[in-house]
């Protein structure tokens, strides 16, 4: 099955620079508006390669994925990026916040990924994809030979063989980076580079197969540079097979699901306590939206969703029977359906209100925080909001199985990881 090994990895030199001002958050996650101070921070900030910027007379031989390879060459060239002295796999600690506040650490290791087709069912997908932000980065690997913002994948490992000796490592090991970043959380790392553990973590991840959660882009886009590189090299042994992946157990990570809400500035008007939603759900009009929170983030084993309109707030409870007797009898499989997502999309926009999916995608924000979610339409200017409830790893891991993919926004993952504390350097 899935096939890892440890590696050389790149490494910015900690007596040359700062880590806290060169690290930052992923690519796709920082806002335009926020580069020029990523840029602003250090000269060496991996955004200079990551993500970098258009400049005004940029062309075919000198735009932003040319300077990114100069950037890197430059660095090497003086010492600011070194490469590992041994093989190693890395053990890795980063600690977040909920949006509600509350603190957690997620612990996890990288290795360098042999890539997979889909088709095999080694490494699995649950997003869709868009062609954009692939030939982004397929345009960034050509040029630095290279992959700098990791791919996040899940695994099971409910026997914690693989979770033991993460922790052996952490309690016996000294970290090679301990830093807190700009929000004074800690992240840290060691190295994996005894001949047992190595060979004993190989050997384990050759029975399970990778969920992808972060990093589809970048997946895709790998797959597609290795087979450029295996058609313009005329072989397919070649040292562009593997992919850098943070990997996270789904039981013992402190990994978090978080639910993305959906607001809209515009909406048609509707009335929830309608004979139609009634149909298919148990409608509960509540007193405030903070009792509605309340009744959304309580644990429960029903399907359930909350609506804010005409600053009421509203808890709906799925009428499953009544549901799954409306299930179309092909498309996706009915687990699909089940989504809290797709309840919101398929059952109330589509089928009980007839909104088209263009109308919706037109005026739709998200947000993963519900304060944010139910205050926008009592304190914002929203005129409705929708509550959901995250999606599970177990429903991750049954999308994927059955080659299915999530509606957008179904899962949003935390930690978002840090970029710029390894690099792969493929060649």
């Amino acid at each position: 099955m899935a096939d890892i090994k440890p590696f050389k990895s790149l490494l910015y030199n900690q007596e040359k620079v700062d880590l806290r001002r060169v690290i930052m958050p992923p690519y796709d996650i920082i806002k335009d508006k926020d580069v020029e101070n990523y840029y602003k921070k250090d000269p060496h900030s991996i955004i200079r390669i990551d993500k970098g910027v258009d400049e005004e007379g940029d062309g075919e031989r000198n735009n932003k994925y040319t300077r990114a390879a100069d950037f890197m060459s430059e660095w090497i060239m003086d010492g600011v990026l070194v490469r590992d002295g041994e093989d190693a796999f890395y053990a890795y600690t980063q600690e977040y916040k909920l949006p509600d506040g509350r603190k957690k650490e997620m612990m996890s290791f990288f290795a360098a990924v042999k890539l997979e087709d889909f088709s095999k069912k080694i490494v699995l997908p649950h997003e869709r994809t868009h062609s954009g932000p692939k030939a982004d980065r397929l345009l960034l690997m050509r040029s630095t030979y290279s992959n700098t913002s990791p791919i996040l994948s899940l695994y099971f490992d409910r026997g914690e063989q693989i979770h033991d000796i993460l922790k052996n490592t952490v309690k016996k090991q000294k970290p090679f980076i301990n830093i807190k970043n700009e929000s004074g959380l800690r992240l840290r790392m060691w190295r994996i580079t005894g001949k047992k553990e190595t060979e004993k973590l190989a050997l384990l991840f050759k029975e399970k197969q990778l969920f992808i959660a972060d990093g589809h882009h970048r997946y895709e886009t790998a797959l597609n540079f290795r087979d450029e590189m295996r058609e313009k090299l005329g072989t397919k042994k070649t040292p562009y097979d593997r992919i850098l992946m943070c990997l996270i157990s789904m039981e013992n990570s402190g990994i978090s699901i978080l639910p993305t809400h959906r607001m809209f500035k515009t909406f048609r008007d509707f009335d929830p306590e309608s004979g139609a939603f009634r149909e298919f759900f148990e409608v509960k009009k509540l007193k405030t939206t903070a009792e509605l929170k309340k009744a959304m983030l309580k644990p429960s084993k029903n399907k359930v969703l909350g609506i804010v309109i005409k600053k009421k707030a509203y808890l709906l409870k799925l009428k499953e029977a009544e549901y799954k007797k409306i299930l179309p009898k092909s498309g996706h499989i009915p687990e699909y359906y089940m989504l809290s997502v797709s309840i919101l999309h398929t059952l109330i926009f589509d089928k009980i209100l007839g909104i088209p999916e263009k109308e919706i995608l037109s005026s739709i924000a998200y947000t993963q925080d519900i304060n944010e979610a139910a205050g926008s339409v009592v304190k914002d200017g929203y005129k409705a909001a929708f509550l959901v409830r995250p999606s599970t790893v177990d429903e991750v891991k049954v999308i994927s199985l059955n080659a299915e993919v999530m509606p957008q926004k179904s899962t949003y993952f935390l930690p978002k990881l840090a970029t710029g504390f390894l690099i792969n350097k493929m060649n």
